[in-house]
């Protein structure tokens, strides 16, 4: 990976933890389409979760671990930063810290690094 992939890897990183920070602060979830609250935020934790656990894979790509070191340190990340998320949600007002919500985060996060594991043998054979 060059130097300027790796920069861009990391800030596309960071920029993604910006926004679940600034979706956290919301006091109400959007409910598009009549869909319920609780699905929508469902949802939108695996997706937040699934993607920034992709993003951590790339941006410590450069680090050259082995996969499942990567895949440790990029799940790792993810959780400790949902764990974070709730405990900043804890101080919203309408919002709570919740065990299900980080539950959720780890399942999407999983999901998002089996993406990567599917699509990465998908492209070596």
């Amino acid at each position: 990976m060059t130097r300027g992939m790796a920069t861009l890897a990391v800030l596309a990183t960071l920029a993604w933890m910006g926004l679940i920070f600034a979706l956290s602060s919301r006091r109400t979830i959007p409910e598009p389409f009549g869909l319920a609250s609780g699905l929508i935020a469902i949802g939108g934790h695996l997706t937040a979760y699934a993607i920034l656990a992709i993003l951590l894979w790339w941006a410590i790509a450069p680090m050259a671990l082995s996969v499942p070191r990567r895949f440790v340190l990029a799940l790792m990340g993810a959780v400790f930063y949902g764990l974070s998320d709730e405990w900043h949600q804890s101080f919203v007002p309408g919002r709570d810290a919740s065990g299900f919500d980080l539950a959720i985060d780890a399942l999407g996060a999983c999901l998002g690094l089996g993406v990567v594991r599917f699509v990465s043998r998908s492209r070596c054979q």
